[in-house]
């Protein structure tokens, strides 16, 4: 005579989740362990064995399981011990909230229970790795194509909703020790070797707004270094080509002069072409103009990146390092007896700065009146 089994009957004594990993693989699978007790229907213990079925819904009521396992176990005067999980169980369930709903002998019991973390199941802790394979077809909370061992979703999309992921690292000092250190580091590995599967290290979208913001808190240095080529598909607002160089000549360098060239030398440790210039004299041939004072950084043979030349406030002396513009608006200071107005092209002349008719053989286009310090902003068209 079968045993009827009503959801009153049955007491589970702990749902605790355990992780452990599978030998020979990289991914880490959820198993639960269920203990409870079974009754009759006249409240007596059950003793023998029975047919359970686990399974894992993503609603409370309704829907389609997303997990199904069933086994035999023995029930010993109504207790029993029992696991499901493992290596079957796609730990991407549990990324929403998921209910457990168990069946004795085919008989469904009710309500569903709500999963719920052990508490240091609720945080990661330092040194925690996400290992998986996860196709680009992934799809997460109705995003396609994203493919990632990890998503990080911040559904607040208030005025006041916050980011997605704060990495926040304690390194206030530089050193042979600290060269790869960063909030947040991407590493992208191209088995063959030749950087021919198209894979990048980070990639920025946005579907509304910009894709990438960044800012260095130290005005000194820039907001962002990139140690090889740039390849850009859309325009560059408010940009500047500019070369770290150095001041041969034996009068300092302010911000807004105008310099000639003086040839190049190589810092041997940066591996960086140094270009060398001086204040322009009338008659040379104008190579740019001096935006700031610079100073070298020290060298870290161990560093990620060695950026290595920043800027400070003051003139740059005789053998100091300057940043020199040379295509872009820049703040230049031209001669006082230069009555170029809004719109004209200047150019070198034999008396210093002179007005061109056109565009042809000048350095620039005046695009502003003089301030008070004397600048006027330059569009450079070298």
């Amino acid at each position: 005579m079968p045993t009827r089994i009503t959801r009153h009957l049955i007491v589970l004594a702990s749902i605790l989740l355990l992780l452990f990993l599978l030998a020979g693989c990289g991914w880490i699978y959820p198993t639960f362990s269920h203990q409870g007790r079974l009754l009759t229907a006249a409240g007596r213990p059950v003793t023998g064995d029975r047919t359970i079925t686990y399974r894992l819904f993503h609603e409370s009521t309704g829907g389609s399981a997303v997990y199904t396992q069933q086994k035999t176990i023995h029930v010993n005067n109504g207790y029993f011990d029992s696991s499901f999980g493992a290596a079957n169980v796609d730990p991407k369930i549990f990324a929403e909230q998921t209910w457990l709903e168990i069946a004795i002998n085919g008989e469904t019991l009710s309500p569903r229970q709500l999963l719920r973390a052990a508490p240091y199941a609720a945080s990661l802790v330092s040194g925690a790795a996400i290992v998986g394979s996860e196709p680009i077809t992934y799809t997460y909370s109705g995003k396609k194509d994203l493919g990632s061992s990890l998503i990080v979703l911040n559904n607040d999309s208030s005025v006041k909703g916050g980011s997605g992921v704060t990495a926040i690292i304690n390194s206030s000092t530089m050193g042979d020790d600290k060269g790869n250190v960063a909030a947040i580091k991407g590493v992208t590995i191209n088995k063959d070797g030749k950087g021919s599967t198209g894979t990048y290290a980070g990639i920025f979208r946005s579907a509304d707004f910009r894709g990438l913001y960044a800012k260095g808190d130290n005005t000194r240095a820039g907001a962002a270094f990139f140690d090889g080529s740039i390849y850009v598909t859309g325009n560059c607002t408010g940009c500047a080509l500019a070369m770290t160089g150095r001041n041969a000549g034996a009068e300092a360098l302010a911000a807004g002069d105008l310099v000639a060239a003086a040839g190049v030398e190589m810092d041997e440790e940066y591996g960086l072409p140094i270009m060398l210039v001086r204040k322009a004299v009338p008659g040379e041939k104008i190579v740019g103009v001096v935006s700031t004072a610079m100073e070298r950084g020290d060298y870290y043979p161990d560093a990620l990146a060695q950026v290595g030349y920043e800027s400070r406030p003051g003139p740059a002396n005789s053998g100091d390092f300057v940043a020199i513009a040379m295509e872009g608006l820049v703040q230049a200071r031209l001669p006082g007896d230069v009555s170029a107005k809004l719109g004209d092209f200047v150019t070198s002349a034999e008396t210093g700065v002179a007005v061109a008719p056109d565009a042809a053989g000048s350095f620039g286009q005046v695009m502003s009146e003089p301030d008070e310090a004397g600048l006027t902003w330059l569009l450079l068209n070298r």
